[in-house]
């Protein structure tokens, strides 16, 4: 099934960039990913819970590409295949589209067959990106830049 996916993050494209490409910064705050190891720079171990004991797991592997502003990749073993591209395009300055395409098979036929029912991997990837996008929200300093320390008492001006 083809899955596609877009948000909009309030940061430059380089940015943006680098907080997603940091998974390790922000695993907590998936809400069904029972893993989600990066192995090496362009390996992620990857598995995620889903309903009636579905549990997903495949390693994803960076594919390279010809554009700096899209991040292609395609899984490895497990019982879940998958394939897709993050696409990123800067709408204005401190707004970036963030498009993402997906395309998975799920190896198990009853659980395949469940997915076209309940659209459950669906449900997961939105699920998990309105998190993602939350928690990016909340972040306001920025990530590329150190955040310079402010002093906490001041004089109050009349």
């Amino acid at each position: 099934m083809l899955l596609e996916k877009t948000l909009h993050m309030s940061q430059p494209v380089a940015e943006c960039k680098a907080r997603l490409a940091s998974i390790q910064s922000y695993r907590r705050q998936f809400l069904m990913v029972t893993r989600a190891t990066v192995t090496s720079s362009k390996t992620v171990d990857f598995s995620f819970r889903g309903p009636f004991s579905f549990e997903a797991h495949t390693v994803l592997l960076s594919v390279d590409g010809d554009s700096p502003n899209q991040y292609a990749f395609e899984s490895v073993g497990g019982n879940i295949s998958l394939m897709g591209i993050v696409d990123f395009a800067e709408i204005r300055p401190h707004c970036t589209e963030v498009t993402l395409a997906v395309h998975y098979e799920i190896k198990n036929k009853f659980f395949a067959w469940l997915d076209r029912r309940l659209h459950f991997v669906d449900s997961f990837v939105t699920a998990e990106l309105r998190s993602i996008r939350a928690h990016f929200e909340g972040i306001r300093s920025s990530y590329l830049e150190r955040a310079r320390v402010m002093p906490v008492l001041q004089a109050a001006h009349a």
